[in-house]
């Protein structure tokens, strides 16, 4: 059985994820993780508090001294590992719904573990192998607070103040508890909207894609703001919309990053998810660098294997020079700071910085069990389909299919939830409606056809 998809363990409360589960991966990560000390956080979901305890119970019985950083972003839970201790876990399920709950491990130098790791920690979990304590050598729980010494990091990295006036949506997650008051520091007028942490999520559905958020983009252009700011349930993510209450696509966010880095750098390599887009390649090799795509959920990996000095998937944005996590905070201050500097607004930087493509994205509820199947089965059919049209498949998390027209096509099974993904990008709405709507037909019909045969 594995544990680990592309973001950690994340399941649903009691079918996956339990205190049971938690507490024998805590005598799994206390036995692996070399040191005396591992820290600990949690988001605000209802069942956090309880998985927590666990978690810290099978920590303790390895003989790790575990410090309870409490309810805090998973940022800024990657920085204080790197400040205070020899390994951190992060209980939270990030975007998934709230019914759901997981776990992510992180090195002592902030990282979350690598896919290699992961695979070890799997196979001292089933084996039970643990490290078990004499009751003498049986450590404390130290409860310690990191949020301000978080904010004033994140200010001296970013070193810039702003009178822009901000927008933030922090999703009732456990970012609230601290972007409101980074951007404050920062001299930022602030608006909150859903930035008191609950975990039912009331005021939205904690994933920051665009249907979820769409309200915002009215609600800027009424309040006359600058920015707006939108979060996940572990802050981790960040969506953006500009001044005029247009929502910034994710590969435009990464795009304008990259090419800020590349040119500040005289060149490099960018890695990034294979799920973003053309824009990107574009933007990078025109500045001197290069793009690198890597599967989702290891931008750690290639900033390791590359020496990229930017990493990012859609929505989360790693600053290498701060720290090698996914850092919302960084990105937000960064995104500031940008504005200020060029002196213009975010719409018209977009407009001049970055060329526009026209992207879809949907998800087809597949049963974990049938994904593989279904994939493959709609790989070939797109793949017959296409034919001389393709200039390359790549096959590192799923299949993508880059066409002779910048255009591309990708299929791939979420790591985290019982869905297929469906990606298109092309150069004009039309040729991507076009592929869209096959892609998405042919994937529908690939998960019916498995349903079927299930017993086959």
């Amino acid at each position: 059985m594995k544990l680990f998809g592309t973001a950690g363990i994340r399941g649903t409360l009691w079918e996956k994820v339990t205190p049971e589960l938690a507490m024998r991966m805590g005598m799994a990560i206390g036995t692996y993780v070399d040191g005396e000390s591992v820290a600990v956080a949690r988001d605000g979901r209802t069942s956090s508090v309880m998985l927590q305890s666990a978690m810290i119970s099978g920590l303790l019985s390895t003989g790790k001294e575990v410090l309870d950083l409490g309810l805090i972003p998973t940022p800024a839970l990657a920085w204080a590992t790197r400040e205070h201790a020899d390994g951190g876990v992060m209980i939270t399920a990030s975007h998934n719904p709230p019914t759901d709950n997981g776990i992510k491990v992180f090195n002592g130098d902030g990282t979350e573990f690598y896919v290699e790791q992961e695979r070890e920690l799997e196979e001292l979990y089933f084996s039970g192998s643990f490290r078990k304590a004499n009751w003498d050598e049986i450590k404390s729980v130290k409860p310690i607070e990191v949020i301000d010494d978080y904010i004033k990091a994140v200010l001296d990295f970013v070193n810039h103040e702003t009178s822009l006036k901000v927008l933030y949506d922090g999703a009732n997650g456990a970012g609230s508890v601290l972007a409101p008051y980074l951007l404050r520091e920062m001299g930022a007028k602030v608006i909150s909207v859903n930035a008191h942490v609950d975990g039912h999520f009331p005021g939205r559905k904690p994933e920051p894609r665009y249907e979820n958020i769409a309200y915002l983009g009215e609600l800027a252009r009424e309040l006359g703001v600058d920015l707006v700011i939108a979060q996940d349930g572990d802050a981790d993510r960040i969506a953006v919309f500009d001044e005029k209450g247009n929502y910034l696509t994710e590969d435009t966010v990464i795009a304008l990053f990259a090419k800020r880095y590349v040119e500040e750098h005289g060149g490099g390599t960018v890695v990034v998810s294979i799920d973003t887009g053309s824009r990107i390649d574009h933007v990078v090799e025109e500045a001197g660098g290069r793009v690198v795509r890597i599967p989702l959920g290891q931008p750690h990996d290639g900033i390791k294997k590359y020496g990229a000095i930017f990493a990012a998937e859609p929505w989360k944005l790693v600053h290498p020079k701060f720290g090698p996590w996914i850092d919302s905070f960084v990105t937000m201050g960064l995104l500031i700071k940008m504005i200020d500097e060029e002196g213009k607004p975010l719409s018209e930087i977009a407009r001049e910085n970055v060329p526009e493509f026209y992207l879809t994205k949907k998800n087809v509820p597949c049963p974990d069990e049938l994904k593989k199947r279904v994939v493959e089965s709609s790989a070939k059919v797109v793949e017959e389909k296409l034919g001389d049209e393709i200039k390359e498949i790549l096959t590192i998390s799923g299949y993508r299919f880059n066409l002779k027209d910048r255009s591309w096509v990708l299929v791939r099974p979420s790591g985290t939830e019982p869905k297929i993904r469906v990606v298109v990008e092309a150069p004009s709405e039309k040729r991507r409606d076009e592929l869209f709507e096959f892609a998405y037909r042919t994937v529908r019909e690939a998960v019916e056809k498995a349903k079927k045969n299930k017993g086959d």
